[in-house]
Parts: structure tokens; sequence; C-alpha cells
């Protein structure tokens, strides 16, 4: 983006693939440094031109100022001068010194306003998006262009607890993307150090090597972690209730035969990956059933029917 606002004079053209010449836009690549846009110059140039004019003339009042405090200190000196008339003249140098190094910083500040009304690339990379045109009021809270260097990429993803034994930083996994490309490598980079609130899954980030760039922004890859041991059993979220003693921890009613009679059992257990109305859990084995209709109703030991 542009670091002031102005008029967009002039937008760097290429040759497109039909041979006619059109502005730089979304797809194209460029290199470091190369002019991507101009904002139009006389405004800043103006600016410039009256900020080196305030500093001639802080520079003048400064060199006046300055021999009248010299000529002050010598008359001071033999007492020829009194001390308000000399307070005053050292009062004028300090004074005008300062508004000639504040018209300095003014002049610099234009001066780089100036050199940045050509907006330039600051790395080399491919153009996501073109925010401007030719005449468009450009400003410095707008984008003009989104530029990304797809050199090297991130693929992130979303690992549960009992697979982060698995992940490790630096740990080579393979890559592979929908469009049945390439498999690629590359290497863990982060790990989340805490789940997710909502699915408590934690986000894992792999960086790949691109230099082929057959990685694009935004698209879907499978990551392989080799064989995750662990079995889960899935249940509904609604059989999921509060642990009376420990409200921070979870349970479900366990479906039990005693003396002839179906009843609840409170059993507490350990929540893992959601998916829609569904809930992974250790602490149940496969082929329990557990009540999902009416469990926060219940006590440990309430009767129960199973419902066809």
């Amino acid at each position: 983006m542009f670091r002031s606002s102005g008029y967009v004079t002039s937008v760097r053209q290429v040759r497109g693939a039909d041979g006619r010449t059109r502005d730089i836009g979304t797809g194209d690549y460029v290199e470091t440094g190369v002019t991507l846009a101009h904002i139009r110059h006389d405004d800043l140039q103006t600016q410039v031109a009256q900020a080196r004019a305030q500093l001639d003339q802080t520079v003048a009042e400064h060199a006046k100022a300055d021999q009248d405090f010299q000529r002050a200190q010598a008359l001071y000196s033999t007492q020829s001068l009194t001390k308000p008339d000399y307070d005053k003249a050292q009062e004028s140098f300090y004074s005008t010194r300062a508004a000639m190094e504040k018209a300095k910083a003014a002049l610099r500040q234009v001066e780089l306003l100036l050199g940045d009304a050509d907006l330039k690339a600051p790395f080399s990379g491919y153009i996501l998006s073109r925010n401007i045109d030719l005449g468009s009021l450009a400003s410095s809270s707008t984008s003009a262009f989104t530029i990304a260097d797809i050199g090297r990429v991130k693929v992130t993803f979303g690992a549960p607890d009992y697979a982060l034994s698995q992940i490790r930083l630096g740990q080579e996994l393979t890559i592979r993307t929908e469009n049945d490309a390439a498999v690629l490598k590359g290497r863990v980079t982060s790990i989340s150090p805490a789940a997710d609130t909502t699915n408590r899954i934690f986000a894992i980030e792999v960086t790949v090597t691109n230099r082929d760039r057959h990685l694009k922004p935004g698209m879907i890859a499978s990551v392989s972690l080799g064989e995750v041991p662990h079995t889960s059993i899935s249940i509904p979220l609604s059989a999921v209730v509060a642990f009376p003693s420990e409200p921070e921890h979870f349970a479900v009613m366990v479906a039990q035969e005693r003396a002839g009679t179906l009843v609840a059992n409170l059993r507490r257990v350990q929540l893992g990956t959601t998916h829609d109305t569904s809930v992974a859990v250790e602490g149940v084995q496969p082929g329990e059933r557990v009540v999902s209709v009416g469990a926060q109703l219940l006590k440990d030991g309430d009767p129960i029917q199973v419902i066809p």
C-alpha cells in the first residue's frame, strides 16, 4: 500500500497471453523492487518545496540568533549587557535551533513520501489481487496489491491429543494434494501448546519447499502421520453429562442390568474430537449402551427403559 494518499497516474504494463499490453494484475509474477504503480508526484513535490523553503527560513533565523547570542555573550562577560537581555538572546538561539531541527525532520518526512509515491514490490511473488486502477484515489489505509511468495508454503491441520505423540518439531511428513500432484515432503515447524476451545484439537503447521509452485494458497491437502495407535468410540453429544463431584470433568450413563432390572450406571469418560453431533470418548467399551435421551435427568442407579 502507499504511505500517502494520491491519484494513481500509472500502473505497470505487462504483455498478456494474447500479445496485448495490459495492467499488471492477479496471477502475474513480479520481482523484488519492480515498480507496480505511481501516484501523482506534483502534490508531493509541492510539499517538498514548501518544507525546503521553511527549512531555509529557519536556518537564516538561527544564523542571526547565533550571531546575536555570541555578541550577547561578549557584552555580558564585560558587564556591558543586562541579565534579561542576555537571557533573551540565549532563548532565541535555542528556540531557533529547535525550529531548524524540526524543519529538517519535516523535509526528510516529505522526501520519504515523495520516494514512496512509486510503489515497489517488497519481495518476489505472485499478485493475488490488485485493488487500484489508473485514476483511482489511493489511500494509506487501502491495500493496493496483495503479493504472495509461494516458494515456501505452510500446510496447517488439526490433530487430537492422542495423535500428538506421533508429531514432533522438525519431523518430516508426507503431503498430498487433492489434484493428485506429486507427493511432497514438509517439516513440522509449529505445534500449538493449547487445544482449540471449540473442537479440542491442536493446530499443527508444516512448512513445505515449493520451488516448482505445485502448491497454491487455499489448496486442500492430506497429511500422513502413519498409523496412530488409538481406537475411539463415538457417542451422541446428548449422552455427555457433567460428573457430579467434579463439574469440570464429564461422564455418561451406561445401561447395566442389576437383579433383572436395567439401571443407569454413572461412568467418568475422557472426551476426544467432535464431529457433527457425535464425540469420541475413552471409557466406554464396544457393545455397551449409553443413555442418549434424558441423561441429564438421571442419577446413578436409576431404572431406565430401552426404547426400540
